[in-house]
């Protein structure tokens, strides 16, 4: 039983190891650019958050009523996988994207659905506005 343990850890220090040990691509040669813009339509403030790879999050902002929430992301059209650019220019995977209700987005979010496969949008337009206990984004 220990042996098989021991063993179950060593695969997984392994598998992470390797993860982290992948070259870290930077800047945007290959990529092209999509705009993100989320307008608050309602009545109370709201704000737009993406989780990235390695259970990070970023935020990009938070926008009351009339306002927007604006950022751009890259997305490489051969892999279809959106990035969000650091100060460094390392490109950090986003995993998921959504708006919520500021100050409780994550339990009030609208999910946004970004481009996938062969889809050459560059651009991501929502008006977001509170439906219920949470946010509508269409």
């Amino acid at each position: 039983m220990q042996i098989r343990l021991l063993a179950i850890l060593l695969i997984v220090a392994t598998s992470a190891l390797a993860e982290e040990s992948r070259p870290i691509q930077r800047g945007t040669d290959g990529l092209v650019a999509l705009t993100f813009q989320a307008r608050n339509a309602g009545h109370a403030a709201m704000s737009c958050q993406a989780a990235l790879a390695h259970w990070y999050s970023l935020d990009f902002g938070t926008a009351a009523p009339g306002e927007s929430v604006q950022t751009t992301l890259w997305r490489d059209p051969a892999s279809g996988e959106t990035y969000a650019l650091n100060a460094k220019q390392d490109r950090m995977p986003i995993q998921a994207l959504w708006c919520g209700l500021a100050g409780r987005s994550w339990a009030t979010r609208a999910n946004v659905t970004l481009p996938s496969g062969a889809d050459e949008r560059r651009t991501i337009e929502l008006d977001c506005a509170q439906d219920g206990a949470s946010l509508a984004c269409h």
